[in-house]
């Protein structure tokens, strides 16, 4: 399965798919607007996607991410740019956010590490580790996603990848019944960075529908004009990911809460 994580800054959720190599992405933000919704998707089967994560703000979902290790959740540098970590939440074993199930287990955020050439303004590099107060307790619910080896080579164009998360459906604010997904096709940088006015990276990916309806996740300026989705490549990341975890990086910005270790 591949896998990515879309983001707005209300909401940050994962990218599904079935190609050969597993390669993930972190969706980011477009130019002066965010990925608000979630739409022409479908209601996933509960608990099919354990390694999923919901960030959490004052009881209301902000952003996604996903399970690593039993201590570290990789997110979006982006969600946490006016926020302090101490006061996020990290839900795991969830399907719906709007009720208590069984299977949810909820952790705290000691540090945050960001990726040391994070740009807020082009959004590059859109990419960070959460690292937790307690350890998951991996199950059928919560379990781990593996990240692509080293030097993955991206999808090809026209691929079909699943996005998913917990994003708004509809343009009046409203939840989701549960976790949500939709097939979306890869587009060429080139063609996308059309759109996005040139400001693309190469570990960036661009998404689109593959048919006249909308899919993906949409923009809070709905109704106009259609901007293909972009998203982080994690697996651009990998050498630095696995330095932050394993404490070898030399090169991190880390952010400690109270009560850090």
């Amino acid at each position: 399965p591949t896998s990515s994580l879309a983001a707005k800054p209300g909401t940050l959720s994962p990218i599904l798919g079935h190609l050969p190599a597993l390669v993930l992405y972190m969706a980011t933000s477009a130019t002066g607007s965010w990925a608000s919704w979630i739409v022409g998707g479908h209601e996933v089967t509960p608990h099919s996607r354990p390694y999923m994560v919901s960030v959490s703000f004052e009881g209301r979902h902000h952003c996604g991410g996903f399970l690593l290790r039993a201590r570290w959740v990789v997110s979006a540098a982006h969600c946490f740019s006016d926020r302090d970590p101490g006061a996020g939440l990290v839900v795991l074993g969830a399907h719906t956010l709007q009720a208590s199930e069984p299977t949810r287990q909820v952790l705290g955020i000691t540090a945050i590490i960001r990726h040391p050439e994070y740009q807020l303004e082009t959004h590059a590099n859109d990419i960070c580790l959460l690292r937790l107060n307690g350890s998951a307790i991996l199950g059928s619910a919560v379990g781990l996603l593996r990240l692509p080896r080293r030097r993955a080579k991206p999808p090809s164009v026209g691929a079909r990848c699943h996005v998913a998360g917990w994003g708004f459906v509809s343009d009046f604010e409203e939840p989701p019944p549960g976790l949500m997904e939709a097939e979306v096709r890869v587009l060429g940088l080139g063609v996308c960075n059309s759109s996005w006015r040139g400001q693309l990276r190469p570990a960036m990916l661009c998404t689109r529908s593959g048919d006249r309806r909308r899919r993906g996740f949409c923009s809070a300026d709905s109704g106009g004009p259609m901007t293909p989705d972009v998203y982080t490549q994690v697996s651009a990341f990998v050498v630095w990911i696995w330095d932050v975890v394993r404490g070898i990086s030399s090169h991190r910005t880390v952010r400690y809460t109270e009560g850090a270790e």
